[in-house]
């Protein structure tokens, strides 16, 4: 099967050079949790912090300072809580996350495989599973982070949809709603594909696609409401985080988050943040000429693939977030496909593209050490 055998060597060369990184150069910038092995310190540090003290202690109260400083309400549920549960049995809770995150990561490129057979044949599924495998950013999917579950969760709604389990379907999408806010946008897609299928109870299908999305989303935040006082934490504590309100913050926050990204220090040095900020606005241009490309060939935003990808683009990048679009657009799986195409137009195409690939994702590998995803 090829989306295991991508899976494993792609996985390998980013785990073998998580470990190698971690002891050459040591802990990331801000350190890790005590439950990361020094060993693994690359894939355990950031965010990973975060998911970890909401295991242990759960969301914080908000002390009137939220959106000011860092505070663990800026995040959604499902990795902490499976954090939790392995916890709760005795196993370590950074280890069991790295698995899982893992083995979500080869559910999302088996269902991408199976999307693609089904849409296109079997040498484009086999060209999209290697493609997706090999994205540099990918890399980020084997991290105790949230990307392998929100992307296995989007693709495999998608596919169950494709496949007329209309139910299930709306189920899984719920629960990428509950891995990060853009993970919610996995029922856009079901219940486009839903109201695409003209036979008749296409509302009905649709409604099955999109409600348990709808309920997971609101049962979070009526929760943060009752129990920490605002539905609106998850949303104001992104601030800290230089994120403006969703809409507008591309024009409130992204400009003073590229002007500090493109600072130069005393004698013309290139910060971290810059490395970061170049390593963004590049991927974010990849995935605008990805989606140029995917709107051609599907017909625009009639398309529930193309309007599912420039909503997955469209919506962090709204808030102002640069940084972290090269993993944001992980999300918008579906460019996978246009980028595929492009790099098997000819051999030496592809040669040159996977030898990029492995080279820019040995780079991201060891710019964890300095900045995060």
């Amino acid at each position: 099967m090829t989306a295991l055998r991508a899976w494993a060597a792609s996985r390998a060369l980013v785990l073998v050079a998580g470990l190698v990184m971690s002891l050459v150069f040591g802990l990331p910038e801000r350190g890790v949790d005590a439950a990361v092995p020094d060993a693994l310190a690359l894939l355990g540090g950031w965010d990973t912090t975060w998911y970890l003290d909401i295991a242990r202690h759960g969301y914080e109260h908000d002390l009137g300072q939220v959106g000011l400083v860092f505070t663990n309400l800026a995040f959604f549920p499902l990795v902490p809580g499976i954090m939790a549960a392995f916890l709760t049995v005795g196993i370590n809770p950074f280890v069991g996350a790295l698995v899982v995150s893992n083995a979500a990561f080869l559910g999302a490129l088996l269902a991408l495989e199976a999307l693609t057979r089904a849409r296109m044949g079997e040498a484009a599924a086999r060209r999209a599973a290697w493609t997706m495998a090999l994205l540099p950013p990918a890399a980020y999917c084997s991290l105790a982070y949230t990307e392998g579950l929100a992307i296995a969760c989007a693709a495999g709604a998608a596919l169950l949809a494709t496949r007329g389990r209309w139910a299930l379907a709306g189920v899984v999408a719920g629960a990428g709603a509950l891995a990060r806010p853009t993970g919610a946008l996995a029922a856009l897609l079901v219940g486009l594909l839903a109201l695409q299928d003209a036979s008749p109870g296409r509302l009905r299908r649709a409604a099955l696609a999109v409600l348990p999305t709808v309920a997971a989303f609101a049962g979070f935040l009526a929760w943060m409401a009752v129990a920490r006082g605002s539905w609106q934490l998850p949303f104001e504590a992104q601030r800290a985080w230089d994120r403006g309100q969703l809409g507008i913050g591309l024009v409130t926050a992204a400009p003073e988050e590229l002007a500090a990204g493109w600072e130069l220090v005393s004698s013309w040095h290139l910060t971290a943040a810059w490395h970061a900020t170049a390593r963004d606005v590049a991927f974010l241009a990849l995935w605008g000429w990805l989606l140029a490309r995917l709107w051609r060939a599907e017909g625009g935003l009639r398309s529930p693939w193309v309007a599912y990808s420039a909503a997955a683009l469209a919506v962090p990048l709204s808030s102002g977030t640069v940084t972290s679009m090269a993993r944001f657009g992980l999300m918008a799986f579906p460019l996978v496909w246009p980028l595929a195409d492009w790099a098997a137009a000819s051999p030496r195409r592809t040669r040159w593209a996977v030898a990029a690939a492995v080279a820019l994702t040995l780079l991201l590998v060891a710019q964890l050490t300095q900045r995060s995803p």
